[in-house]
């Protein structure tokens, strides 16, 4: 593949990953203000606690099983994204052939269309960049095999300004960039997850949006909002919910960084 081709779908992936976060099956969703979802920004701040509270980095053990269950979630994603795309070719066929005495522009589109093509096109976005994500874990964690990067941060400090030199300069510069590998490890790596949450929580509501309609005697036309719906089924408010999941997260946090300062 050309590389300006490669560089533009490269880029083209992660605008549609990121856009399809925020989407529903009517294409319609607001995104958040900021390029980061809630979601995403707890895993900088996780990211940012990890990389304080564990200065040595990643075990070997641990490298060995990360890039076990990627390769696997790899192997298995690549094969539902074909999986997927031969259906959404099948159901084509189908129409067409069903159909083939009606023109084009003399057809309507129909609501279960437009959300059978959100999810198949939805679910190839987030999949692929999913896929993107995990290789991007996968290319971090050998570049620290393959040169046996193994660096105690809690080894060095700052020096004054008065005291820089060439190598003072070139040490800091090495510690940043393993710094900056070590978050981008554990980001993209609860991102992955993230993504495959995002995922799974979509095919779900196709295929229930999809069970809805075959029911008979309901038909579903108009678009709820899911706050709404989950304070009405459940009786909590959905903010509330969240704020408990980022408390329980931030007392994970708050153990791991005090049984790092005691120990």
């Amino acid at each position: 593949m050309n590389s300006n081709l490669l560089i533009y779908y490269l880029f083209k992936l992660i605008k549609d990953g990121h856009e399809w976060q925020y989407k529903n099956l009517n294409g319609k969703g607001k995104q958040s203000k900021l390029y980061f979802s809630s979601l995403q920004i707890i895993a900088l701040c996780i990211s940012i606690l990890f990389c304080i509270s564990v200065p040595q980095g990643l075990t070997t053990d641990a490298t060995d099983h990360i890039l076990t269950c990627l390769s696997i979630m790899v192997a298995l994603f690549l094969s539902l994204i074909i999986v997927v795309f031969d259906k959404s070719k099948q159901k084509r066929i189908i129409k067409s052939k069903s159909g083939e005495d009606v023109s084009s522009e003399e057809s309507e589109v129909s609501v279960t269309d437009l959300h059978l093509w959100n999810f198949f096109y939805q679910f190839n976005a987030l999949t692929s960049y999913a896929i993107l994500l995990s290789i991007f874990v996968i290319i971090l964690i050998l570049i620290t095999l393959i040169f046996d990067i193994k660096v105690d941060l809690s080894q060095y400090y700052i020096v004054p300004y008065n005291q820089w030199n060439k190598n003072n300069i070139f040490t800091a510069l090495n510690l940043t960039l393993i710094l900056l590998i070590r978050f981008c490890i554990v980001y993209f790596l609860i991102d992955f997850f993230i993504i495959c949450f995002y995922a799974i929580c979509h095919m779900y509501q196709y295929i229930r949006l999809d069970f809805l309609k075959r029911r008979p005697g309901i038909q579903i036309y108009n678009e709820e909002n899911i706050s709404e719906t989950f304070k009405r089924e459940y009786g909590l408010n959905i903010s509330t919910i969240k704020g408990i999941i980022a408390v329980v997260i931030g007392l994970i946090a708050g153990v791991v960084i005090w049984n790092f300062f005691t120990t």
